[in-house]
């Protein structure tokens, strides 16, 4: 370095410093606001993703919401439980269902006693206790009518006997059976 002149020298430095100065500058505005802009980029693409995510399951809300109306408008349920009355006329609605059950299939129905559940539950039990003659067809037929009946109905307790009754001529009636049961069905009373 001895061997060049001293403007030589001069320029190099000047250019050395001028070197440093520009990577000053660069470092401490340039270098920051690129960074800055990249972190701002990846951010904006970021939130665009979350917001584009929100807007298809805010659609997806609103679409779902209407389907929700529409089946609470709709009610499916509705016809499964027992009309909201007073529960004494509700059983006697459902004992004379059952008369008609037990009459249309042939069979003899020769007690009904209705229960109600005291309790203030959300859905209110009414159950109706049957006592019937009848031939295991007629039996079979009453029981299908129960079970695809509207609204809902449950048999429960179901005892059979061969039947004790005799016709009027003191001559037992062979294929009669005595059957009792439970049915029971449930009322809503949000409906």
């Amino acid at each position: 370095m001895n061997n060049l002149s001293p403007d030589l020298r001069q320029g190099i430095f000047s250019l050395g410093i001028l070197f440093l100065v520009i990577l000053a500058f660069y470092t401490v505005l340039i270098q920051p606001a690129i960074s800055a802009r990249s972190k701002n980029t990846e951010r904006i693409e970021d939130l665009m993703l979350q917001s584009s995510k929100f807007t298809l399951s805010s659609q997806e809300s609103d679409s779902l919401k209407e389907k929700i109306a529409n089946l609470k408008n709709q009610n499916p349920n509705k016809n499964n439980f027992l009309q909201n009355k007073a529960p004494a006329i509700v059983a006697a609605d459902l004992q004379k269902k059952i008369k008609a059950l037990v009459e249309s299939s042939g069979g003899n129905l020769v007690s009904t006693h209705a229960l109600t559940d005291g309790k203030e539950e959300l859905f209110s039990k009414i159950t109706v206790k049957v006592r019937m003659r009848t031939d295991m067809n007629a039996l079979r037929d009453v029981f299908y009518q129960i079970a695809i009946s509207e609204p809902l109905l449950f048999t429960e307790n179901i005892l059979i006997q061969k039947s004790r009754a005799r016709s009027r001529k003191k001559q037992r009636v062979d294929n009669q059976i005595e059957v009792r049961f439970d049915v029971s069905g449930y009322m809503n009373p949000s409906l």
